[in-house]
């Protein structure tokens, strides 16, 4: 069982009317950690595109723009698909 601790937050006073109206006592806590947790993993993935954005600038910056792969794989993927048919 994960460790909890208990914590103060503070909320606009029309945000936490609509919460108590909606989420039983008993649940309150459990929603608002697992809304928390979603929003976190929502930040951390955001910073990974952005840290994503930034290495491919780097990579053009230092190679230059690279022609798309897609008519190769293309490609690949016939000549692939005809020699397990036996067509060539």
């Amino acid at each position: 069982m994960t460790k909890k601790v208990r914590v103060s937050v503070v909320f606009p006073q029309d945000l936490w009317e609509e919460f108590t109206k909606r989420i039983p006592r008993g649940e309150r806590s459990r929603v608002i950690a697992e809304a928390t947790r979603r929003e976190v993993r929502v930040l951390h993935r955001s910073e990974s595109v952005q840290r994503l954005g930034a290495l491919q600038g780097a990579l053009r910056r230092k190679y230059g723009e690279m022609p798309p792969s897609t008519r190769d794989i293309h490609e690949w993927r016939e000549k692939r698909d005809a020699d397990i048919s036996g067509l060539r």
